[in-house]
């Protein structure tokens, strides 16, 4: 077939490939991450890490802060009380088959981050920020 058919014929089919997997349940996102750390990436790059222990138990670090916390269900949301932290930090997080995104307060009209696996085990211990 010439390409100018197959571009119609494809034209009218829905984007299936680039749909949002659903946002995980709390169980789901337990499964997925437990014993695990996870890059964090945004538009810019990497900027993060986080690692997440048993128990719902959560560290995070990047270049200005590491905090550690545990994470809860709220909704559709996973949502981090992380230790001198006033207000949570509440996501959606959604499986890409050995990775993740994850949009601010559940929102997909802004920009999602990227979770990818690392072999890293974040700690607070010694840490000085940069």
């Amino acid at each position: 077939m010439k390409a100018a058919t197959l571009a119609i014929l494809f034209a009218g089919l829905p984007l299936v490939a680039l749909a949002e997997a659903p946002a995980l349940s709390a169980e789901a996102f337990e499964r997925l991450v437990e014993g695990k750390t996870f890059d964090t990436h945004d538009q810019t790059g990497r900027y993060g890490v986080e690692t997440f222990l048993p128990g719902r138990r959560a560290i995070w670090r990047d270049a200005d802060r590491c905090l550690e916390g545990r994470w809860r269900a709220e909704g559709a949301m996973i949502c981090f009380d992380y230790i001198g932290e006033p207000l949570p930090f509440c996501w959606t997080y959604h499986d890409q088959g050995g990775w993740m995104t994850a949009y601010l307060e559940g929102d997909p009209g802004t920009e999602p981050i990227t979770l990818y696996p690392s072999e890293d085990v974040v700690t607070c211990d010694g840490f000085l920020g940069v």
